[in-house]
């Protein structure tokens, strides 16, 4: 009974105490009423039963919303009450009258205490039982009013506090959420769209500068988001580096694009945090109404999953839903749920791929590779899985466990095949696993636990990782190198390396992206970037190894300009450990010089001869 369908609190408030009230009075009635019918009294059961039935009816209008009707007549309730009871108790009048003055300076306005005072001295006057004790209520009216006006102003500033945020002094999450859902309630086939801001790298800022520069940076961003806001429009602070913003009145899909675009335009000009030039990106998420299912969290949600998706594409400001992302993100949380058990039930495996030297021909090394075939999906995409395991942070442990796979068994075929020219297993280091503070520690232990000749491993580390900081990847390479391992960067040609940084990174090899490997023999800019790629590594005293090799075209124009290693399908597919045992057992070489004039498959058959005692090596 005591709550109320209504969502601005400061009414809520007064309704409960409405609510509270006229609940006492109906207690009060129904107890009279038993009274009177218990001494017999019977005069008194018809004003009781109205009585009663008036205060189940105010009851009413508090529950469905008529919160200042309900209070009026409450007043008008009780100061009649107190006037019509003159004839029965002088006494009991005078108790009664403060009681209309109390309710209307609490559930009315503060100073409505003076009114309804005024009002009962005017009638106590016209019923000619007025008398200088009447004057208590102008003292009850006064001290009615000085408590419900400060109470009201305390309720006020803690209710500011509790709805802000402290830090930007924008509105919070509560209150963001709380007014959408008003006005979603309002909307009777108007549109409205939430924008959901997250800011790119914000992490940076606040590891490099500190948390006060990072708060800094917050206050300028709020500043500039309601700067590009239009008249009536709301801006939030959602949490952390998180922004949202509600625009009323929108007509079509373009109005919320136009804001998002003036805000993510907004912010390509740098901020000034602390004497510096700060500069800092934006990915926002856009969800029209008309898309969601009348809730506040519903809406926000899909906002969340718009702005997510701009980010994972990156080259994008902004996103607009629709309701393919959001089967996409259901799609992704099952993934993630399904791979956490995967890993704690071992059902991921590592496959490896073999490198060849194409001066030999001969496996030089292989490649550590995680393989994942879901009971009910069947084979998932490795770009899938290590995206999944990156986005919730299970590439740790991931990692960490084709780590130590990839070492034992690199250990178990450097002592079975020792002739093959010391053999070198690679694995893949992510972003996450390479920011690890205790990366070099954990690595020494992996090591001293698998037995493996430290230069037996080689971590492959993407040339996006690297760039992201090069002191620190500089600092965290030189002690990697230090552990005796090799090192590698993956995917070059696809970053923005410069000769500079390149000559600082202690690195042993460079790994040319699959997508220019593509284009030899089609496209002569591959060509000549393939070309430079390999100069380069050599230039730095680094090898220079082609990945996603497919066709025998592809490793004679390769090895014509001077490339030292490949590896893909035309090699071999990714192998299962015992199958990549069985490789090596069988010691193949790939004769290159001289290709098939119609190669252009995945046929490694055409190439492959086993060497024996007679051919020279």
């Amino acid at each position: 009974m005591l709550e109320v369908r209504i969502q601005d609190s400061d009414v809520r408030r007064k309704s409960n105490v409405l609510a509270i009230v006229l609940l006492g009075l109906l207690v009060a009635g129904i107890a009279l009423a038993t009274f009177n019918i218990v001494l017999g009294e019977t005069r008194y059961n018809l004003v009781n039963i109205l009585f009663i039935l008036v205060i189940l009816i105010l009851l009413a209008l508090n529950w469905f919303g008529a919160i200042r009707a309900a209070s009026l007549l409450t007043v008008l309730l009780t100061a009649a009450g107190a006037l019509l009871m003159a004839d029965e108790n002088v006494a009991t009048t005078y108790i009664a009258m403060p009681l209309p003055v109390l309710i209307a300076s609490y559930l009315l306005r503060s100073w409505s205490a003076f009114v309804v005072a005024f009002l009962m001295i005017v009638g106590a006057t016209a019923l000619d039982i007025a008398s200088p004790s009447l004057l208590i209520l102008v003292i009850v009216a006064i001290f009615s009013y000085l408590f419900a006006n400060s109470l009201d102003r305390a309720y006020r500033e803690i209710h500011h506090r509790a709805m802000h945020d402290e830090l930007t002094s924008l509105p919070n999450r509560t209150f963001f959420i709380e007014t959408l859902q008003q006005v979603l309630d309002r909307l009777e086939g108007n549109l409205c769209a939430v924008l959901f801001m997250d800011l790119d790298e914000f992490k940076v800022v606040n590891d490099s500068l500190g948390h006060e520069a990072g708060d800094e940076l917050l206050v300028v961003v709020a500043r500039r988001l309601q700067a590009c806001l239009r008249r009536g429009d709301t801006a939030a602070r959602f949490g952390g580096d998180e922004f949202t913003v509600l625009l009323h009145k929108v007509t079509e899909v373009g109005d919320a694009v136009r804001v998002a675009e003036r805000i993510t335009t907004a912010f390509e000009a740098s901020l000034k945090v602390r004497g510096r030039q700060v500069f800092i990106s934006t990915s926002v998420g856009i969800a029209l109404s008309e898309n969601g299912d009348g809730s506040a969290v519903t809406l926000l949600r899909n906002a969340d999953v718009a702005m997510y998706e701009a980010k994972r594409k990156g080259n994008v400001n902004y996103e607009v839903f629709d309701s393919d992302m959001h089967a996409e993100a259901l799609e992704r949380l099952e993934l993630e749920n399904d791979l956490r058990h995967a890993i704690s039930q071992g059902e991921l495996k590592v496959y490896y791929q073999p490198k060849v030297k194409l001066s030999t021909g001969r496996i030089i090394g292989m490649e550590a590779l995680v393989r994942w075939e879901h009971p009910e999906r069947g084979w998932i995409k490795p770009e899938k899985v290590i995206a999944s395991a990156e986005e919730t942070g299970l590439i740790i442990p991931l990692g960490r466990w084709v780590l130590r796979e990839a070492c034992r068994q690199a250990y178990e075929w450097r002592k079975l095949y020792p002739a093959v020219t010391p053999l070198v297993t690679s694995v893949n280091l992510s972003i996450r696993q390479f920011k690890q503070p205790d990366l070099v520690q954990e690595l020494s232990g992996l090591l001293q636990e698998t037995k493996l000749d430290p230069q037996g491993l080689l971590l492959e580390i993407t040339e996006s990782t690297v760039m992201e900081d090069v002191r620190y990847a500089v600092d965290v390479l030189q002690k990697l190198k230090e552990l005796g391992v090799e090192l590698a960067i993956d995917d070059f040609g696809t970053g923005y390396s410069s000769l500079t940084s390149l000559q600082r990174y202690p690195v042993n090899e460079l790994k040319i992206d699959k997508v220019f490997i593509d284009g030899l023999g089609n496209n002569a800019q591959d060509m000549v970037i393939a070309k430079l790629v390999i100069d380069l590594a050599h230039a730095v005293g680094a090898r220079a190894t082609a990945e996603g090799v497919e066709t025998a075209d592809q490793l004679v124009q390769l090895k014509s300009i001077g490339c030292d290693q490949a590896q893909g399908y035309y090699f071999a597919e990714p192998l299962v450990d015992d199958a990549a045992t069985a490789l090596l057992a069988n010691t193949p070489r790939w004769l290159i010089d001289q290709p098939h004039l119609s190669e252009h498959s995945r046929n490694p058959g055409m190439f492959l001869k086993r060497l024996d005692d007679s051919e020279p090596e």
